[in-house]
């Protein structure tokens, strides 16, 4: 084979490789505005290369952060708060007290002063701001399992991965979740069929954990459940913009 050709050809493969496995760097996304109208939220999912972060963006200018991932991600938070305009936190929420999701809880206080909640009871309901309701199920260990919900959109974010959780939350009225936050980054092979045929979401998030990769048991499992499964490592940051009614997903 010809050198021309085979620079044809590595030239070919790194496009092809380049658009299979997009950049998930805040340094390659240009500033996001979502033009947030009258009681529309945006639930961002951010792809830090370690940890959970999710971003709740109100049209009133509130905004809640709940985790902030592992240590030495600082850097990728501030990036993607420029992008996504956000100058204020208001409130910070913390479901465990591992380093993927404490990482970096110092930086924010001193930058931003939020209000810290990381103090749950199962079944109390915590509401940030209007129609944003935020229920703890389960509770062990420090890890707090919650669901989410704003207007008609519910999202269940697990922050556990066994048989006996599953099967307590098996007997709670969870049919109409949208959204299902896998826990422990996917490394698990929960949930099980039995659980998400009980919650029945169309959508699956999985944050990304250092050296680590989701279990392929479950992500076949997803896939044959027909739930759009998104993972921050693949797709970038994941945004779901929502008012009372109606949701969309979208990538950035």
């Amino acid at each position: 084979m010809k050198g021309v050709d085979v620079l044809q050809w590595v030239l070919l493969f790194l496009i092809c490789n380049s658009l299979m496995h997009p950049s998930t760097s805040a340094e390659h996304i240009q500033k996001i505005d979502m033009m947030l109208e009258e009681e529309e939220m945006a639930i961002i999912f951010l792809p830090l290369s370690d940890g959970e972060a999710t971003l709740f963006k109100h049209a009133s200018g509130k905004t809640v952060l709940l985790n902030t991932g592992a240590p030495h991600t600082e850097r990728e938070l501030k990036r993607w708060f420029e992008h996504f305009h956000i100058t204020e936190i208001d409130e910070l929420l913390l479901t465990s007290d591992d380093r993927e999701y404490i990482g970096n809880v110092k930086w924010i206080e001193q930058t931003y002063g939020p209000k810290v909640v990381s103090e749950w009871k199962e079944q109390k309901v915590y509401e940030p701001f209007p129609h944003f309701r935020m229920q703890p199920l389960y509770i062990d260990n420090g890890d707090v399992t919650m669901s989410i919900q704003y207007g008609r959109l519910r999202l269940l974010y697990m922050a556990h991965a066994s048989e006996d959780v599953e099967q307590k939350l098996m007997t709670m009225p969870l049919s109409d979740v949208n959204i299902l936050k896998i826990a422990h980054f996917g490394v698990n092979d929960y949930p099980r069929t039995s659980f998400l045929k009980h919650v029945d979401p169309q959508v699956a998030i999985i944050f990304k954990k250092h050296g680590n990769w989701p279990n392929e048991r479950l992500l076949e499992r997803l896939y044959a459940a027909w739930i759009d499964c998104y993972e921050t490592n693949r797709f970038g940051v994941i945004v779901v913009k929502c008012n009372l009614e109606e949701y969309d997903v979208m990538t950035f």
